[in-house]
């Protein structure tokens, strides 16, 4: 696996970079409901849906808890972007033996409280208008083997044009609490719940 190899210049122009890309390509950026801030380390997980994901995830971060920010990335797509390790993110390889090494590696990110990881347990993109997200079991390994309380934040990304040239982000988030969710099944199950009333509110803008 590639381990986070944050440099303090790459993170600077990361964060400075991601709130001009995204004021430059979004007509306006709307964030819903701020969680309550914490001491503890923050567990993020998103719907992943599109190239900007890594750039909202860090825009939340930067706008909301301001925490050391480590992405979870699949390793091809890292080895081809390794600018990226240097702002934060970390790889995993699906239906690899090296898959479990990630996955312990997140479990200890979540030790530090001045660290937020985001994770996409999908796996893959879906598109926005899927009807129900699926995840991959891997999470729940590292759910499973926390050995300190964490921040469990839910967010989910939607656009939309109306009149507008450029498309309008909606960010929801919700915190949840990880002891509720005792599988795999629980969690998406609560995710899609989620995302759905996300949708249904999106509609009503």
């Amino acid at each position: 696996m590639i381990r986070a190899g944050h440099r303090k210049f790459f993170v600077i122009f990361f964060d400075f970079y991601t709130k001009w890309m995204l004021r430059r390509h979004f007509q306006r950026i709307n964030i819903y409901t701020s969680p309550d801030e914490t001491d503890k380390p923050v567990i993020m997980i998103g719907n992943h849906f599109s190239w900007w994901d890594g750039f909202i995830a860090n825009y939340i971060n930067l706008e909301l808890f301001r925490r050391k920010i480590h992405i979870m990335m699949l390793e091809e797509q890292l080895r081809g972007r390794m600018f990226l390790n240097k702002a934060g993110a970390f790889s995993i390889r699906k239906n690899s033996r090296s898959a479990i090494e990630s996955l312990d590696y997140t479990v200890g990110l979540l030790e530090n409280r001045d660290h937020l990881v985001v994770l996409y347990p999908q796996g893959e993109f879906q598109s926005v208008y899927s009807s129900r997200i699926g995840f991959q079991p891997g999470i729940m390994r590292v759910l499973k083997g926390l050995r300190k309380p964490v921040q469990m934040v839910f967010y989910a990304a939607l656009t939309d044009y109306f009149s507008s040239f450029r498309p309008h982000l909606s960010i929801y988030l919700e915190t949840v609490d990880p002891d509720d969710l005792q599988d795999i099944k629980a969690l998406e199950n609560a995710y899609n719940d989620f995302y759905n009333a996300c949708k249904e509110k999106q509609m009503k803008e």
